[in-house]
């Protein structure tokens, strides 16, 4: 977890644990909102509704941008980018973003 100035970045890594159970730990321990979830999601091989309830399950957590990458799958980031919109970060190697203040 890093503390930005727009709310908490989460990083993944690969989410063995579920990138939900990540979530809601990282919201206990902080009471912080989750800006951005970035990393692996461990979701490739997931049927499109299993995917589709861990969408709105971060959603409901209150998870502003995600960058789903590594072993997510392709699915999941397709399904992601759909639900998200410009929120959601095609994330890989070399990929950066700049977390300024909000105005």
């Amino acid at each position: 977890m890093v503390q930005s100035p727009k709310g908490l970045l989460v990083v993944t890594g690969c989410a063995h644990p579920g990138v939900v159970n990540m979530v809601k730990r990282a919201k206990e321990i902080t009471g912080d909102k989750i800006h951005l979830v970035v990393g692996g999601f461990h979701m490739a091989g997931m049927s499109q509704k299993q995917i589709q309830e861990v969408i709105r399950a971060l959603q409901e957590l209150g998870v502003e941008e995600v960058a789903p990458c590594h072993c997510s799958g392709d699915l999941t980031r397709q399904l992601f980018h759909e639900a998200y919109g410009d929120p959601f970060y095609l994330a890989g190697v070399g990929w950066s973003i700049e977390l300024s203040p909000s105005s």
